[in-house]
């Protein structure tokens, strides 16, 4: 049993481990950083500490609509999660926090530690039926499950750079 944060960002449909993160907070405005890559979105002050947001659609490939979402959200990581650092991700919107067993989850094997499949960990297939039924006329959606771990070492690893 893993437990989800279910998030969408340009029209798709992501998730995440819940205990990477620390909170969720509405869109705050943001200063931009002067010479930093495009997928760094700027700096905010959350609750008096610094916090760097991230854009990950880039770097996740994230395709899709371009509009942004009247609900836009920051989700804040654990310290542990980002080295002790204060960074958080932009994503249009938060859905919900799931229990999800390891039968929905097909896993994926990626090939190779750099790209963009790499942080795919693999595709979570949630149904629609309000007791969690499996059948042909039960409607699904596909999240893609994302290794933020692996996505985090990864920024971390271009900012070296």
């Amino acid at each position: 049993m893993a437990i989800i944060l279910e998030f969408g960002l340009k029209g798709n449909y992501y998730a995440m481990d819940i205990n990477l993160t620390r909170e969720i907070v509405e869109a705050l405005p943001l200063t931009p950083i002067p010479r930093t890559p495009g997928y760094i979105a700027g700096m905010t002050n959350i609750r008096g500490e610094i916090t760097t947001i991230v854009e990950i659609d880039e770097l996740i490939g994230a395709g899709g609509s371009d509009k942004k979402a009247d609900s836009e959200k920051f989700i804040i990581f654990v310290p542990d999660a980002a080295r002790g650092e204060n960074i958080g991700m932009m994503v249009d919107e938060v859905f919900n926090v799931l229990d999800v067993h390891e039968k929905q989850i097909e896993r994926s094997e990626n090939g190779g530690t750099t790209g963009r499949k790499s942080f795919i960990k693999g595709i979570i297939r949630i149904s629609n039926a309000p007791d969690g039924g499996e059948g042909a006329s039960v409607s699904q959606r596909l999240v893609l499950y994302l290794d933020i771990e692996k996505l985090i070492s990864y920024l971390f690893e271009l900012a070296s750079r």
